[in-house]
C-alpha cells in the first residue's frame, strides 16, 4: 500500500470519527488533484476553489455516512463532480451569464420538486447576504472597479480612460479587492464548518 493511500485511509478514518484534523489532512491530500481536475473541466480557478471548499463542507456534514465508503478516492471524485457542476450553475446565475430564456427557466422550475426550489432560493439569499457583507469590506474605489470590470464587462483600458488611473493601478486595486472578497467568503465558510 502506497504512502498516499495510507494517509488517505488514516485521515479518512479520523474524518469519519468527527476529527477536524482528519478533515484538514484529507483536504491537503486531495486538493491538488481536485484542483487540476476542476480547472481542466471549467477553466475557472475561483469556481474550482469554491467547489473544493463546498466538497469538504459537504463531507464534514455527512461524516456519519462515510464509514461505509470502500474506495475513498472514487467516492470523493464522484461527489466533487456533482458539487463542481452545481457550483458552476450557481456561478452562471450569480454572474448573469446564463443565456436561458424565461420559458426554459420556468419549464425547468416546473420539473423540480417544491422543496428543491425553496432550498435553492434560500441558498441564493445566503449567497447574496455573504456577497453584500464582503462588498462592505471594500473601499468605494474597489467597488467601482469591480463593478466596471465584472458587472459592466469593461476592459482595463477603458476603465483607465474613465477613471484616470493606470492599468497597473486598476489591476492592483482589482487584485486587492478580490483578495478581500475571497478572504471574507473563506472566513464565512470556515465559521460555518466549525459551528
Amino acid at each position: 500500500m502506497g504512502t498516499k493511500t495510507e494517509k488517505v485511509k488514516k485521515n479518512w478514518g479520523l474524518l469519519v470519527q468527527g476529527d477536524q484534523q482528519g478533515l484538514y489532512a484529507c483536504f491537503d491530500i486531495f486538493y491538488d488533484d481536485l484542483y487540476r481536475f476542476g480547472v481542466c473541466m471549467y477553466k475557472n480557478p475561483e469556481l474550482v476553489k469554491e467547489s473544493i471548499n463546498n466538497l469538504f463542507i459537504e463531507l464534514w456534514r455527512i461524516q456519519d455516512k462515510l464509514s461505509a465508503v470502500q474506495n475513498v478516492q472514487q467516492y470523493v471524485l464522484t461527489i466533487y463532480k456533482r458539487i463542481l457542476y452545481k457550483t458552476y450553475q450557481q456561478y452562471s446565475r450569480d454572474t448573469f451569464t446564463t443565456t436561458l430564456e424565461e420559458a426554459d427557466v420556468e419549464a425547468g422550475a416546473a420539473e423540480q420538486p417544491y422543496e428543491n426550489i425553496l432550498i435553492a432560493s434560500q441558498q441564493d439569499e445566503i449567497t447574496k447576504k455573504r456577497l453584500q457583507r464582503a462588498l462592505n469590506q471594500l473601499t468605494p474605489r474597489q467597488i467601482e472597479i469591480v463593478q466596471m470590470r465584472y458587472f459592466d464587462q469593461i476592459s482595463f483600458c477603458e476603465i483607465s480612460e474613465r477613471t484616470g488611473l493606470t492599468e497597473r493601478t486598476i489591476y492592483n486595486t482589482l487584485h486587492n479587492a478580490i483578495k478581500v472578497l475571497r478572504d471574507v467568503f473563506l472566513l464565512a465558510l470556515i465559521i460555518k464548518l466549525l459551528s
